[in-house]
């Protein structure tokens, strides 16, 4: 027996809907010898009478019976394929590999897949942590979609482009002097022994904090270093350190943590890192999404 088709299965579904050959062939847009023809290659292929003839034209069989709601469920499963394989083609299905270190997995990187998979449902989406040396390697060897930290460097076949920026606070413990400014200026934690982050790779953000303070005409006190910022803000409120911190972290509802602007601070890029070329189909829909995400944020 071999493999029955797609357009068997239709001209059978046809003939059995419209119980007449005639009637079967004019909705199939053919003349009754060829599907006549066919419907006699189907029940030899399959080896049983599928319909009984009678003057009046064409009727189910018992087998037939049971083939036709078989027949229902392959073609559609049929046409389902055919459909989800175009909407694969245009990035309205897939799965994306999303990787992301730092601050941006606090606000940006959320916000920007909850509202992508708003608009495409039928996309999946893995978060991976990594740094943005492991990022570009993933996505260079293409194990990864497309990264998400702050600043890279650029190495051939990576594309680099800058999605947000944010501004910069400090973080201290519940009842710390300078909470009672509201604001607070680089100089004002000349005296304040701190907590840096991460504390590797480096150079990273904790390096750029020193440099900020160097800048303002005083070393760092640095009393500790941490992995991330979770683990920093800990030590602000175990510890009575206080940490200079992006906006993005101040999310971060940490017991005895108060937040303050931290007024004379840059303006901190985030950035995200994906392969030169023509993308993926899932990965040009993000990219396509983004463009619209980083002219007008919701």
């Amino acid at each position: 027996m071999s493999g029955l088709d797609i357009r068997q299965l239709e001209c059978f579904i046809a003939v059995a809907e419209e119980g007449h050959i005639g009637r079967a062939a004019a909705r199939l847009h053919m003349t009754q010898p060829p599907l006549t023809r066919r419907i006699n290659r189907l029940e030899h292929d399959v080896g049983v009478r599928l319909f009984q003839r009678t003057p009046t034209g064409m009727a189910l069989t018992e087998p037939g019976t049971v083939l036709l709601d078989r027949a229902y469920r392959i073609v559609r499963l049929s046409e389902h394929a055919v459909e989800r394989t175009r909407l694969a083609d245009t990035g309205q299905v897939g799965h994306l590999v999303v990787g992301y270190f730092g601050s941006t997995i606090f606000e940006v990187v959320p916000r920007l897949l909850r509202g992508f998979v708003q608009a495409h449902p039928d996309v999946t989406f893995t978060l991976e942590r990594a740094p943005k040396n492991v990022q570009a390697e993933a996505v260079w060897d293409g194990r990864m979609h497309v990264g998400f930290s702050r600043t890279y460097r650029d190495e051939p076949g990576l594309l680099v482009r800058q999605i947000a920026v944010e501004p910069l606070f400090v973080a201290l413990p519940s009842g710390h002097p300078l909470l009672s400014q509201g604001e607070v200026r680089l100089a004002d934690l000349r005296d304040e022994d701190m907590v840096l982050f991460p504390a590797a790779p480096r150079p990273s953000f904790a390096d750029e904090i020193s440099q900020f303070c160097k800048q303002a005409g005083f070393a760092v006190r640095a009393a500790r270093e941490a992995e991330d910022a979770v683990t920093a803000l800990a030590y602000v409120a175990a510890g009575g350190l206080c940490a200079v911190v992006p906006r993005s972290a101040t999310t971060i509802g940490m017991p005895g943590v108060s937040y303050v602007p931290l007024t004379d601070g840059p303006l901190l890029e985030l950035s995200c890192v994906h392969r030169a070329g023509e993308p993926a189909p899932v990965l040009r829909a993000f990219l396509s999404y983004l463009d619209t995400w980083c002219d007008s944020p919701p």
